[in-house]
């Protein structure tokens, strides 16, 4: 079972803990399940109390998160999009030019594109545009 799976049966409740096989207890994963339920801005007061339980404190295990979230989750369902970071071929451009002049790895370089105003970005990447430097460095990616 993956996490999905697990987030929709808490919500419809067709299967308690004792249904699962070894597997499918082991698929439970509580970082991931509390990840997917935050996304719904209804249960972030449950996952914030569980978190607290969870984690370094290990205070609970992965069955009494599981009977937790099974008797406090409402039986309706609904999904909501998992949060993804969107990153254009525009910006990798300019992530490797700013790695390549502040000495960085490119993913440190995405940090600097949010840091940096456009005018400075604009004005980095103008002085390695024709740079026969970057040509190389592409050539010996391949």
């Amino acid at each position: 079972m993956n996490p999905f799976e697990h987030v929709k049966n808490l919500h419809t409740k067709k299967r308690r803990w004792e249904d699962f096989n070894d597997e499918e207890k082991k698929s439970f994963n509580v970082f991931i399940i509390n990840k997917t339920l935050s996304f719904n801005p209804n249960y972030l007061n449950i996952v914030n109390m569980v978190q607290n339980y969870t984690g370094l404190n290990q205070v609970l295990s992965q069955k009494e998160v599981f009977n937790l979230y099974y008797s406090l989750l409402p039986t309706k369902f609904r999904f909501y999009r998992w949060i993804k970071g969107a990153k254009t071929k525009k910006d990798k451009e300019k992530a490797e030019y700013l790695a390549m002049h502040f000495k960085v790895s490119t993913r440190e370089a995405y940090d600097y594109l949010n840091i940096l105003d456009k005018k400075t970005i604009k004005s980095i990447i103008k002085n390695y545009k024709n740079d026969t430097s970057r040509k190389t460095i592409q050539s010996t990616k391949k």
